[in-house]
């Protein structure tokens, strides 16, 4: 009898143990209506195992072509075992033939489950609960990278409230497995994100910088807080723009949505997308090891520093545990010299994770945190052309802590109900933080860098999944549930002026200061404390009305209050379709989808870590941004071999909010040109841009051959003003190209991997965007000595500029020098591009080569 467990098993986010299957060969059995796959075993070249009971146990008999459900059935009922899992998480009508001589258990599990991501874990002297599986590799092997991404029975957690396979999906789902991440991932986000995800580019982060800078997310869908809403383990983030960095040996895997489709899902902020981070929680098995220790340095050159710099990754992790309960710990360190005159950081992160998995309940618990210090100076290339520009050897220090704690749980009520909950809470503290997004360098960066401040946001989140009939071949899959947060902020503030100012107040816009706010003198606010809250319930349905064509209808509720935002309720529709037909290797699915989202004009992102301050009184006339539109694509898969999708969007994104810069004409300079006075004179007010249209084509392509693995992406991306709104004064024109989006974007990635080596290339580029000269800028800035002609509005136009790309490339190689021993390089920047994005006087690391040994234990 075969009990089966819930369909949120993957909720929890928890890999389990997985064991090699030892399958001889499968291959594709022609059957006019249905696509079969044969498995059998030949005992006598059979690699020996050995599994815990009752995996050990011997099955043997021969069966025709059958259904995977009836397959399960008489292997458990032969091998006298129950055998639970969820239906959700495997295709259940996939027709199977079986020949099975004399086999274990577990390889005969393993067998059907290839390519579900499920693997056994014994919780019993008789139970066994297919649960959600990270397949063990050694050293920094790649993964076959083409099998896990072609295939649409692959199991998500991001897009459905209780996990589920990718067949149904209506909207295009980008999976990242942890083992492909490159050791870069410890210094920026952005070396995992570019050329592996199509319709985003981060651009390259700075490791002495705290705030990611999304170049693109579909287009343009904010004006520096541009950001997926971010998930770890199902725990809402704080700040999605302070996920910068994260330690690849934590992560499972990384599951990303492009676009408004899942607001419906996740609420408000997720205008641009969802990113779901999911840690590992997989122990040890007693034929692995236990601990894994790496050591790794080497050196990074740089045009603005003699020598060579220095630059380490030590890490170290623990692993107890098997089957039903595990635990793991894990710390990494990283360090980076000054390549540039008094740049320089140093990070530490640490995570931890435990689960236990009962008959119905599985429960796990998330920890991490990240400790980073950095020395901050100004770019090289400014020095000298503004007197308030810190000079040579001034650097800021910059000091971040971070950290999340929480926990989910998943009940298989019975066979139809599904519950599931996840409760935690994120947050972090920052001091030191830079303005290079802001378009004039003036004292704005100075004062931002004496902003400090921090959130913690709480989160909980509930959800029900209702079974009726088969939501795999002819049923419906009904979810509702339910979700809040509540954020506190603190900062010093400094208000929408952001730069420091001598008093006095603004002509024109008098009302938009708080009187407590109009006289700052050059010394910080007081600490102020705001509150954000966020709170949705949802209802949605996929319903499969055959076994090849699946319609998801559904929409949330939401509330959002916050400082300066009136409470206002929103509804957020998701409607899509997915049609999937099968033709012996051959599979196609055409999907579509359509989605809207909302973000408040005041968050935690832009309040924090982008304005430093309060500014109340101005945001209460700004609109909500929000993104509404459509996608439609199609997948064509051959066998585990080769996959192409392409995706076209069409979105248009309103109310986006920007940091327009004005001239105080009321304030007079102290001091002669911007050296004395242009950090009073230049102030910045958040207004409404108007509407944008983003448009463009996503083609992702992956293929294998033997030990070759080949994968490319492209995406073409137009994002362009369709209107303006009446009083907004910034530099844009009905027409105009979005700044920093560029036109197009690609990838190249190539792996050879065998049993003692393992080799990845990888190019990322990013071609055709309009931003400012910022040098140009600077240069105008010190000719103005009368402080009439600040280039702000209109003006600022005459110093766009066209950046024609930056190319990156990376390439990393581990060998196998003995049983849990590997040596490895990395080289990263290979190009030694340091300039050229987002703008011109940006700089980021160079050529990075770095050597390292691990081991097992």
């Amino acid at each position: 009898m075969i009990r089966r467990v819930g369909a949120a098993l993957l909720l929890a986010g928890c890999p389990a143990l997985v064991h090699a299957a030892a399958m001889r060969h499968a291959d594709v059995c022609e059957l006019p209506a249905a696509r079969v796959t044969r498995v059998s075993f030949d005992l006598e070249t059979r690699r020996v195992r050995s599994w815990p009971m009752p995996l050990d146990r011997i099955v043997s008999f021969n069966a025709g072509d059958v259904a995977l459900r009836t397959a399960l059935d008489r292997v458990a009922t032969e091998a006298r075992v129950r055998l639970s899992y969820s239906p959700d998480l495997l295709s259940l009508d996939r027709r199977v033939c079986l020949s099975f001589p004399e086999t274990p258990l577990g390889d005969v599990l393993m067998a059907l489950l290839g390519g579900s991501g499920l693997a056994p874990v014994v919780i019993g002297t008789e139970q066994v609960v297919l649960a959600p599986a990270r397949a063990a590799v050694g050293a920094d092997a790649t993964p076959d990278l083409a099998r896990g991404t072609t295939h649409l029975e692959r199991v998500v957690v991001t897009g459905t409230a209780t996990g589920g396979v990718e067949r149904s999906s209506p909207f295009a789902l980008s999976v990242i497995d942890g083992r492909s991440l490159s050791p870069a991932s410890m210094r920026s986000m952005s070396a995992t994100f570019d050329g592996a995800v199509p319709g985003v580019w981060m651009w390259a982060q700075s490791p002495v910088s705290a705030v990611a800078r999304y170049g693109s997310l579909r287009g343009a869908s904010s004006f520096g807080v541009s950001a997926p809403k971010v998930y770890i383990d199902g725990i809402e983030v704080a700040n999605p723009l302070m996920v910068t960095q994260i330690d690849p040996s934590s992560i499972e895997r990384i599951e990303v949505i492009r676009g408004p489709q899942g607001a419906a899902l996740y609420g408000s902020d997720a205008i641009s997308g969802v990113v779901q981070i999911v840690t590992r929680h997989d122990g040890a098995n007693g034929d692995e090891p236990a601990s894994d220790l790496r050591v790794s340095a080497g050196n990074s050159t740089s045009s603005y520093a003699d020598g060579g710099i220095l630059a380490q990754e030590h890490g170290i992790s623990v692993r107890r545990g098997a089957a039903a309960r595990t635990a793991s710990l894990g710390l990494s360190v990283s360090t980076l010299g000054a390549y540039t005159p008094g740049a320089k950081s140093r990070q530490l992160v640490g995570s931890a994770g435990v689960r236990h998995v009962g008959e119905r309940l599985i429960l796990t618990g998330t920890a991490r945190v990240n400790a980073s210090n950095s020395d901050v100076p100004a770019s090289p290339l400014l020095r000298g052309l503004l007197a308030n520009v810190p000079t040579t050897g001034d650097t800021t220090p910059q000091r971040v802590r971070q950290y999340t704690l929480g926990a989910s749980g998943t009940l298989q009520a019975s066979e139809h109900w599904t519950h599931a909950l996840t409760v935690g809470v994120d947050g972090y503290r920052l001091s030191g933080l830079s303005a290079d997004a802001l378009p004039l360098p003036s004292a704005t960066d100075s004062a931002l860098r004496a902003a400090r401040g921090g959130a913690d946001r709480a989160s909980a989140r509930y959800s029900a999944a209702r079974r009726f009939a088969s939501p795999e071949t002819r049923g419906v899959l009904l979810t509702l549930g339910a979700e809040h947060s509540t954020a506190r902020e603190e900062t010093n503030g400094f208000g929408d002026h952001l730069a420091q100012r001598s008093g006095g107040q603004r002509s024109g816009d008098s009302t938009l200061v708080p009187p407590a706010d109009r006289d700052v003198a050059g010394d910080a606010l007081g600490a102020a404390t705001t509150w954000w809250r966020n709170s949705g319930v949802l209802a949605q349905a996929r319903a499969a009305v055959n076994p090849s064509l699946f319609v998801t209808g559904g929409a949330r509720l939401e509330h959002i209050s916050g400082p300066a935002t009136s409470s206002q309720v929103a509804l957020l529709p998701l409607l899509g379709a997915s049609w999937v037909g099968e033709h012996g290797p051959f599979t196609l699915k055409l999907r579509a989808a359509y989605g809207r989202g909302i973000r408040p004009a005041r968050t935690v992102a832009r309040g924090a870590t982008w304005m430093g301050g309060r500014g109340r009184q101005t945001l209460t006339a700004l609109e909500p941004e929000e993104q509404s539109g459509i996608e439609a694509g199609a997948d064509a898969l051959w066998g585990q071999h080769f996959g192409v999708s392409v995706t076209r969007f069409d979105q248009r994104a309103s109310g986006l909010v920007q940091p327009v810069a004005l001239v105080d004409s009321a304030v007079s300079g102290g001091g002669p040109g911007p050296s004395g006075s242009l950090g009073a004179r230049i102030h910045y007010q958040l207004q409404n841009v108007g509407a944008i249209d983003n448009q463009g084509w996503e083609i992702q392509g992956r293929s294998s051959y033997g030990p070759l693995l080949l994968g490319a992406t492209l995406s073409l991306v137009s994002s362009r003003v369709a209107r303006l709104a009446t009083g907004y004064r910034g530099d844009l024109r009905q027409g105009d190209r979005m700044l920093e989006v560029p036109a197009r974007t690609m990838g190249l990635s190539a792996s050879w991997v065998t049993s003692r080596w393992s080799t990845t290339g990888a190019v990322a580029r990013a071609e055709d965007w309009i931003n400012y000269d910022k040098i140009a800028l600077a240069a105008a800035l010190a000719r103005d000595t009368t402080g009439t002609r600040i280039p702000v509005g209109p003006v600022l136009r005459r110093f766009w500029r066209v950046y024609e790309g930056t190319t990156r490339l990376s390439l990393r190689t581990s060998y196998a020098v003995r049983q849990r021993a590997w040596l490895s390089l990395s080289g990263e920047n290979l190009l030694n591009r340091q300039l050229g994005e987002p703008d011109n006087v940006t700089v980021v690391p160079g050529r990075t080569v770095i050597v390292g040994i691990r081991t097992a234990f």
